[in-house]
């Protein structure tokens, strides 16, 4: 079936954008930059990137991982600050996201950043940005946030704010791994509502099995099930989603683990990284391996 945006959504046919399974390590692949650069159409010396790390309560680590790559191409960037009240004026954002050529969201909290997006009124001035034309961009927290919702870690205490204070380590992603043998952590994935530019629920890090032991895609069923009447969307950590318009084409990057084996989900990683789509049909989850490319509309 078709996927039809709501009223409140921006139209399929005028959003640009590179969705990524991971945040931090999802950036810092030169194959996930290739592709921005290549869809933002502009030499990088001529791109403004507006970087937004709310989900990571501003780490300065975490904007040196999903920036660097962009800003040693030649683009300019700039931080946005919205984490706590008074960080940044009604005014500063609307200039700052009149002026982006291409936005990357920060993996992190999505729970949290939605909400402070859309207490300070950021929601609408992302929505214009995208709707003029903006290279809306992101891994994680910040691919969830584009879409009506998504599985999300933000129940997890440590991406909570009161781990603020605690540095990002340097090249590491922001979603925790579960350790082989070890205890797992006592805290449960949640549906998070997203922005609603795309339609669907997004599940990043679909091949993934974080602190609290239970893999991702497993999880995700169950929430389907409970939301039986949207589609999922689902992105292996090492995978990317790249949207132009009406089109969309899947980045597997090379050399990367992921679930795709033999057109079959490898619940041990031991294929390569792609997308997945899921709908509920007689009360079952129906899994399916999203083509290479194809109409956002199929």
């Amino acid at each position: 079936r078709r996927l039809r945006p709501r009223a409140s959504q921006m139209r399929l046919t005028s959003l640009k954008g590179v969705f990524v399974g991971s945040g931090s390590e999802g950036l810092q692949q030169p194959e996930v930059v290739t592709e921005i650069l290549s869809l933002a159409g502009k030499a990088p010396t001529e791109l403004n990137v507006l970087y937004i790390g709310t989900p990571t309560y501003e780490k300065a680590q975490s904007r040196e991982n999903q920036t660097k790559l962009l800003a040693a191409a030649g683009c300019s960037v700039t931080h946005l600050k919205t984490t706590l009240a008074g960080d940044c004026t009604a005014v500063e954002m609307e200039e700052a996201c009149a002026a982006a050529n291409i936005i990357v969201v920060s993996g992190g909290n999505t729970l949290y950043g939605i909400d402070r997006w859309r207490a300070t009124g950021l929601d609408r001035q992302l929505k214009a940005a995208g709707e003029r034309g903006a290279l809306l961009c992101g891994g994680s927290a910040g691919a969830i946030c584009w879409f009506d919702g998504g599985h999300s870690d933000s129940g997890d205490p440590d991406t909570y704010i009161s781990s603020a204070a605690a540095p990002a380590p340097a090249g590491a992603d922001e979603a925790t791994t579960f350790a082989e043998g070890g205890v797992a952590a006592q805290w449960d994935y949640v549906r998070c509502p997203g922005l609603g530019f795309l339609p669907g629920l997004c599940c990043p890090h679909f091949d993934k099995t974080q602190s609290n032991g239970v893999l991702r895609a497993h999880d995700f069923d169950e929430m389907m099930l409970r939301h039986p009447g949207e589609r999922g969307v689902c992105i292996d950590h090492f995978a990317a989603l790249i949207v132009d318009g009406a089109r969309y084409r899947v980045l597997s990057l090379p050399g990367k683990p992921g679930s795709v084996l033999g057109g079959a989900f490898s619940e041990a990683r031991a294929g390569l990284p792609g997308v997945w789509v899921k709908e509920v049909a007689g009360g079952e989850v129906k899994t399916w391996l999203s083509p290479a490319d194809g109409s956002l509309g199929e």
